[in-house]
């Protein structure tokens, strides 16, 4: 979905404002820790206390809004950010750390709400960022999940 410079100015006021901002997901680049539809909550990002493995709400050139992972911050020139979608193999960057709206706090799945800084989302995020290849196994799973699905429904 494209958002105009004034959207986007109104997200980053309401997070300035109110401490915090609801989404919900609208896309599989972070599937499965984040699925469609799951409402995430950013709070205001903060280039001092972000680390590796954190998740982040940020806009492109193109008014396109993205959650990725933060895998590094550019340290030849650390106004520029590496992310890096759970699904995706390759890293997305440099991005501008002013195109940075917010950082994920917490996902409300239908039965639970999972807090980015539980012990099991900080090992996702670990495993995620540090071996790649993980990326294209769950791509493999939901492929195979996927034949198996229309196979059972053409029964």
């Amino acid at each position: 979905m494209q958002f105009n410079q004034d959207t986007i100015d109104l997200l980053l006021h309401t997070i300035k404002t109110y401490g915090w901002m609801d989404l919900p997901a609208s896309s599989m680049s972070m599937y499965p820790f984040i699925k469609e539809g799951n409402i995430c909550r950013y709070t205001k990002f903060d280039l001092k206390t972000v680390k590796r493995g954190d998740i982040l709400l940020y806009y492109t050139s193109s008014g396109q809004l993205l959650t990725h992972r933060l895998l590094y911050i550019d340290k030849a020139n650390p106004k520029y950010v590496f992310l890096k979608g759970d699904l995706n193999s390759k890293s997305i960057g440099p991005i501008e750390i002013n195109q940075i709206i917010g950082k994920l706090i917490t996902i409300d799945k239908k039965k639970k709400k999972v807090y980015s800084n539980d012990l099991k989302a900080i090992l996702w995020g670990y495993f995620i960022t540090k071996f790649p290849f993980l990326s294209n196994i769950i791509k493999i799973y939901i492929r195979f999940k996927n034949k198996f699905r229309k196979r059972l429904s053409s029964i």
